[in-house]
């Protein structure tokens, strides 16, 4: 009778550990039901290729893959992901393949939004095979609101091949290079030089085929540079020349003139640093800009040109050290007018107007410029023998 109570007793603990881990942890499992499972794969046009499937109250598992790079897999969420939390995507058989082992495919994290999870090759490429052998990749983690429920996210297989079949065949079509890179192509040149090598060739070849397939682009926006090495006038030219040399080619491939527009900016706007040999290397290029809208017309292009020298005018003499007017206005204090100083004020005015000399006054909050010097006529002791660019 005591071993009865006693056995009792221990599955009477048994019992209630089991009913509290229940109540403290459950499983959510997100699936696509074998009767409703379904594929869909959509192709647009020659740069991108999408398999995915729709699951219920979760979101959708997509497989992309764009011209001039590798398929991803994407997890796309109807509600956004608040917290960061780690993943295990692993391979699972269906439940008659008994024969068949659970393996891991990878461990990744969510990050924050609607699209919390993008896997990369190889993994998504693993992922897309696995299904195709019948397979169903499995997202795990822990809850992100207290860590207790176990959520997982599950492809189902079924009808998967009907898709696929179209899904490979839009890759056929796909084309080699990726559009966002030819829409802001960078060509680079070798110090000193205005040479298109035969890489940079190959790369602008690729503006004629995807001009082919877009129809909305109207300019080819052409932007040349060169480092701060030599003097401001040799890097204009040299820029100009670099220009000229992406300009010509382009017209040798069929694109017409009156799309580009170039402007050479010599060793102006710098993006990276000129003191490192890295950064002059990215200084000396040319960017071109694919854009919709149309190109200046000649006239506009001119006055633009003007409108530029102008500019730099004002800024070179604004620092130059003939300019004093900022010093005089942190040196000098206000004084106040005494009714003497009025009446002198009065009488120089008058003296002017006179002489018909113009009033120093500011106009439209902008003081006179000063006389421009120009000083590229003088010769810098550290460029008199220039290095090679």
């Amino acid at each position: 009778m005591r071993k009865k109570i006693i056995v009792i007793v221990i599955l009477s603990v048994i019992f209630l550990t089991l009913i509290n881990h229940s109540l403290s942890a459950a499983e959510r499992d997100y699936f696509v039901p074998m009767v409703k499972s379904s594929w869909q794969s959509e192709a647009k046009g020659q740069y991108q290729c999408r398999l995915s499937q729709r699951i219920p109250f979760y979101g959708t598992g997509m497989f992309e893959h764009k011209s001039g790079h590798r398929v991803i897999f994407k997890l796309l969420t109807d509600e956004a992901i608040i917290d960061n939390v780690n993943i295990i995507v692993q391979s699972e058989p269906p439940s008659w393949r008994h024969d068949d082992t659970v393996f891991e495919i990878g461990q990744f994290k969510f990050e924050h939004g609607h699209k919390p999870l993008i896997i990369p090759s190889p993994y998504a490429s693993r992922m897309l095979q696995q299904i195709e052998n019948g397979m169903s990749p499995v997202v795990i983690y822990r809850d992100m609101a207290d860590q207790r429920d176990l959520i997982s996210i599950r492809l189902s297989p079924v009808h998967f091949r009907d898709a696929l079949k179209d899904y490979r065949q839009c890759e056929k079509t796909l084309i080699d290079f990726d559009l966002d890179e030819i829409k802001n192509l960078k060509v680079y040149f070798a110090s000193n030089k205005a040479i298109l090598n035969q890489d940079s060739k190959n790369k602008l070849k690729n503006i004629v085929r995807y001009l082919k397939m877009d129809k909305t682009i109207l300019q080819v926006k052409i932007d040349a540079f060169a480092d701060s090495r030599g003097r401001r006038r040799f890097n204009d030219d040299l820029s100009e020349r670099r220009a000229r040399a992406v300009e010509n080619y382009l017209l040798s491939t069929g694109i017409k003139a009156g799309m580009m527009y170039a402007v050479s900016h010599g060793e102006r706007a710098a993006d990276h640093n000129n003191n490192t040999v890295s950064g002059r290397a990215h200084n000396r290029r040319v960017d071109i800009h694919l854009l919709t809208q149309k190109p200046p017309t000649i006239a506009e292009q001119e006055a633009i040109k003007v409108a530029n020298r102008a500019l730099r005018r004002r800024r070179l003499s604004e620092r130059s050290i003939f300019n004093q007017q900022t010093v005089t206005k942190d040196i000098v204090k206000p004084q106040k007018k005494t009714n003497r100083l009025v009446k002198r004020d009065k009488k120089e005015k008058n003296n002017q107007s006179a002489n018909n000399v113009p009033d120093e006054t500011v106009i439209d909050g902008e003081p006179p410029a000063p006389n421009f010097i120009n000083f590229d006529h003088l010769v810098d002791k550290n460029n008199q023998k220039i290095k090679s660019k």
